[in-house]
């Protein structure tokens, strides 16, 4: 994978044990061993079953797409996820996450990523912040390797009898979902871990990660929590920076470029901020900053040769010429099909693998090859992220649902409330007119026009504008509103109006394409 990074999921029988077993999504979050751990609290069947039947029947993620926002693919889990309260230990506050109590990787191979990443069976507080892994069991069925392994943290304060009951019952609601000939022995022998970190340990020995990379991966984000304490002390933070040379490298930077990223998820802004700024200082400052400022700087030329009229067979012929080159190129190549990932579809595997076929050069032939494998690659990550997209939103609209003060519900969730939220609540919309439930759909609707306001609310004032000009029903009214609004314009709106117009051009939405377009050309004449 490239280092290069540019900033801009029918539930199983219910065991009989006290305890409340995981199963979900959590929000995205790095790793940081100073945050506490949060505590969770059994959300109750009653609890679960509050809130308008008809319209919880209608809020799972379709493959629908709506509100502009893609198509967000269904994810169906053998072990789905429930909801569990959780108290905030720095603040107090109160919330709704998604734990898992069994994952398959047979079953789902797509949530192989968000465990090993450290996005399940944790929490995140939606007021401060704070957050960490949850207190509760989770079984973890790896059939590939014929493991079965159960993490039951110490916190959970189990003794041992209730420990092997839970593990019983958690086997026995395993192999009751799986077919009869994939039963085998060894699920009759869970090995059982009572750290996360040491399950995490061992799926990550499946996929050839050693424990001393791993040691060096908690060195590395431990080097960045304490850069990030010391702020904009620039001489302590060289001082650290050379104490820990040895830790930054690549791989520091990939693992500073997805920090950066959960915490702009997150929304985050000053901690943000904080983490470009230290990555560009020591982009500046360190050897292995400087190599990758260079290969960024070749990353953003290669990206600036694409545009709307590209072609599957021009983009082929650019990756190919850049693969040719070596690791360096190979990284060049990922950061462009990640770019362009509205061209790199079936027909762009087509052209592909005629070009294969056509050439007798091994070293293209080998070029090509991997051009395939990392574009497959490149878009089966795109489609999991997509689906943890959706079934994180899930877990929100549940919770909203389920409030008995709705505005306040999604007043808590307002960072949470996006264009996957939208998409995933107007296909829920759909669903519902589909099975003429009519009070969901206006329910549904109602959560819909309040997330479009309170998603307008924190908007920008050029970012309303734009939202208002594309509502409106034809020119005439595209053109009064824009004198109305004549005192907000400026250069960079309508160059910001060029870059969102290429952005639809070459994601295939020619109408949006086309009335930004409009826009632009009409606001440029009153400028």
């Amino acid at each position: 994978m490239s280092e290069i990074w540019t900033p801009g999921s029918p539930p199983p029988s219910e065991p009989s044990g006290g305890i409340e077993l995981p199963k979900g999504f959590s929000t995205s979050r790095r790793q940081e061993p100073s945050q506490p751990e949060a505590e969770a609290e059994s959300t109750s069947e009653a609890e679960e079953k509050t809130g308008e039947a008809d319209a919880q029947s209608t809020s799972q993620p379709q493959a629908t797409a709506g509100a502009g926002a893609g198509q967000q693919p269904e994810l169906n889990l053998l072990f789905p996820p429930t909801g569990a309260q959780v108290t905030c230990p720095g603040c107090g506050a109160a919330y709704t996450t998604a734990v898992f109590s069994i994952v398959d990787f047979g079953a789902n191979p797509e949530l192989k990523g968000p465990l090993l990443g450290g996005q399940i069976n944790t929490a995140i507080c939606n007021s401060c912040g704070a957050g960490g892994p949850l207190s509760v069991p989770l079984m973890v069925h790896e059939p590939e390797h014929e493991f079965l392994g159960v993490v039951v943290p110490g916190q959970a304060q189990l003794d041992d009898m209730q420990t092997q009951k839970m593990i019983g019952e958690l086997s026995q609601a395993l192999m009751a979902r799986l077919p009869s000939d994939q039963r085998k022995g060894y699920m009759f022998q869970a090995q059982q871990f009572f750290e996360w970190d040491s399950l995490i340990e061992k799926l990550w020995g499946f996929e050839g990660v050693t424990p001393e990379m791993l040691r060096r991966r908690r060195e590395q984000s431990e080097l960045i929590s304490n850069l990030i304490r010391l702020g904009g002390d620039l001489s302590a933070m060289q001082m650290v920076v050379e104490r820990s040379k040895s830790l930054i490298d690549s791989s520091f930077f990939v693992l500073l470029g997805q920090v950066i990223n959960a915490v702009a998820a997150e929304g985050q802004t000053e901690q943000h901020e904080a983490l470009v700024s230290l990555r560009r200082t020591l982009l500046e400052t360190t050897e292995a900053g400087k190599e990758l400022k260079a290969l960024e700087e070749r990353v953003q030329k290669a990206l600036s040769k694409l545009g709307p009229r590209t072609t599957r067979d021009e983009l082929l012929t650019q990756m190919l010429e850049y693969w040719l080159e070596g690791e360096k190129g190979e990284a060049i190549a990922t950061a462009v099909l990640n770019a362009a990932a509205a061209i790199t579809d079936y027909p762009f595997l087509l052209g592909l693998a005629d070009r294969l076929e056509n050439t007798t050069d091994p070293e293209e032939r080998s070029a090509l090859i991997a051009i395939r494998e990392r574009t497959v690659e490149l878009n089966e990550q795109r489609t999991q992220s997509q689906q943890a997209a959706a079934q994180e939103v899930q877990a929100v609209l549940q919770e909203v649902l389920q409030a008995p003060d709705t505005d306040a519900a999604l007043r808590e969730n307002a960072d949470h409330i996006n264009e996957v939220f939208l998409a995933v609540l107007a296909s829920n919309i759909q669903q519902a007119e589909q099975n003429n439930a009519a009070f969901a759909v206006q329910r549904l609707r109602s959560i819909y026009g309040k997330a479009v306001a309170i998603l307008e609310e924190r908007m920008p004032p050029e970012m309303k504008l734009l939202n208002r000009l594309l509502s409106v029903p034809d020119e005439g009214a595209m053109r009064s509103l824009l004198q109305e609004n004549r005192s907000e314009l400026s250069p960079e709106f309508v160059e910001a109006l060029k870059g969102l117009e290429e952005r639809f051009s070459s994601e295939g939405n020619g109408a949006l394409a086309s009335r930004v377009r409009s826009i632009r050309g009409q606001a440029a004449l009153l400028l």
